[in-house]
């Protein structure tokens, strides 16, 4: 299977970086075409924790559907590393964190997907840049 990786200084501490990951809520204002997370057990960033993924569009005949089924965490290295599988795209994610300078986080986001199954290489690079975004600090006045 391809693999696919991305690499990205966000502009936030890793807590923070960390507090957005952990909550499944927030995912759809970062991951590409998913609309929808929800976790399965209060614990939700822990390792066999389970969520139920809800993506952009339907299936149709030219497109298949994005992002439908669940995640399923794997592994957690809190502030450090998540990994976790995406069962309707038969992917393998890792994100890994390390804090740098300035209050900000080196985020390397790899995944390991089926060549003709709705993630593209671009995935990591848009995620990354989304999360960015979203962690990004506000404009002052």
């Amino acid at each position: 299977m391809p693999r696919y990786e991305a690499r990205r200084t966000l502009p936030a501490p890793v807590e923070e970086v960390w507090a957005v990951l952990a909550d499944p809520t927030r995912w759809p204002q970062w991951w590409p075409g998913l609309v929808g997370a929800e976790s399965s057990v209060r614990r939700a960033l822990a390792p066999g924790a389970h969520w139920q993924l809800q993506g952009t569009e339907r299936p149709s005949y030219r497109r298949r559907a994005q992002l439908g089924g669940s995640l399923l965490v794997l592994e957690v290295v809190p502030l450090e590393r998540i990994a976790f599988q995406l069962t309707g795209e038969h992917a393998e994610v890792e994100l890994d964190l390390v804090s740098v300078e300035d209050d900000e986080t080196q985020a390397t986001l790899a995944v390991e997907a089926p060549r003709f199954g709705g993630i593209g290489r671009t995935v990591p690079s848009q995620a990354l840049e989304g999360l960015a975004a979203l962690v990004r600090p506000a404009a002052a006045d």
